[in-house]
């Protein structure tokens, strides 16, 4: 019974602090929060090299920036992009911050 009661309390602990959509982000989910790579991807050349969970300016919330790099015969371009996850994956927010191309010697 005791076992029981302490589970019943971990659960109901466990509920209160998921209300909390960021207590869940973390660079392994990102990906799945932001809706799929298919969101963040162009094109089959492209891949992602860098994924990170920041903070907002506010501390309150957080987003998720990840580095995306496309390579060919003349150089290689790279984009950021920044994903503010809702809590629906398909409704979060999908923004290019930077978009360079280099052309390689």
């Amino acid at each position: 019974m005791k076992n029981f009661i302490l589970i019943i309390f971990s659960l109901s602990f466990l509920s209160s602090c998921s209300n909390d959509k960021d207590f869940f982000l973390t660079k392994g989910n990102a990906l799945l929060s932001c809706g799929g790579k298919s969101r963040i991807i162009e094109n089959d050349k492209e891949e992602i090299i860098n994924t990170e969970v920041k903070d907002l300016r506010d501390g309150i919330g957080k987003y998720v920036e990840f580095t995306v790099v496309e390579t060919d015969k003349k150089g290689g371009k790279y984009r950021i992009i920044n994903c503010f996850p809702s809590e629906e994956p398909q409704d979060s927010i999908i923004k290019t911050v930077k978009t360079n191309y280099k052309l390689s010697n």
